[in-house]
């Protein structure tokens, strides 16, 4: 069992956090304040983006967004290379704002993935959700977009904000959280959304394994 006003997440925070930081996750066990998914791009298309569609929930709450590619360009019996660092860092959202992501090049990809992450990182309730867009292009430069997926998340209500209590270091897995119990933290398993409120690059997702009792 974890101590008092901490959580325990797997692997450990890949950045430091500040007293300024924050926890999101949703109330309810079965729902949650963080989506996070990879989608195959077939690979006739040369270009992929994602479009966040806030309007689709226009009084909704802000959220966190970022996008990133995955792909193999090198596919032979004794060479595979992979890419695993094109991303889009960490960006808001604050409905009823629309945004896209950057148009990223797969025309030399044997093989794609384009992974999309949502954040609820605001108490106000996200009602119908954020629609989020996959689309693909044949073309070397015309917008001349198709929908390869489209997908709504985060239509589940309210979230919930805990704050840090003590500084914490880049791999620590215990962390001191003021009250995580109030902050329904204790719904273990669940993934959670860490908001660094000082270096949004810094923002992380983590998953929660144990939650300490409130002092």
């Amino acid at each position: 069992m974890a101590a008092i006003d901490t959580i325990v997440v797997l692997d450990g925070l890949q950045f430091q956090k500040e007293t300024t930081s924050d926890v999101y996750t949703q109330d309810h066990a079965t729902n949650s304040s963080v989506y996070s998914e990879a989608f195959f791009i077939p690979v006739g298309f040369k270009a992929v983006r994602v479009v966040y569609d806030g309007a689709f929930d226009p009084n909704g709450g802000r959220v966190h967004y970022r996008t990133k590619l995955i792909r193999v360009t090198t596919l032979a019996s004794d060479t595979i290379t992979k890419t695993a660092n094109q991303q889009d860092e960490w960006l808001t959202l604050t409905p009823p704002a629309i945004a896209e992501s950057t148009a990223f090049d797969v025309s030399a990809s044997f093989e794609s993935y384009v992974c999309v992450d949502v954040c609820q990182s605001s108490v106000t309730a996200n009602t119908t959700g954020i629609h989020v867009i996959v689309e693909g292009r044949k073309e070397d430069s015309l917008d001349e977009w198709v929908t390869i997926k489209e997908i709504n998340c985060l239509a589940y209500g309210v979230a919930t904000k805990s704050d840090f209590a003590a500084q914490e270091v880049a791999g620590q897995t215990t962390l001191s959280i003021t009250d995580p119990t109030t902050g329904k933290l204790t719904h273990l398993g669940k993934l959670v959304f860490l908001e660094d409120t000082v270096t949004i690059a810094q923002c992380e997702i983590a998953r929660v394994v144990e939650c300490g009792a409130d002092v």
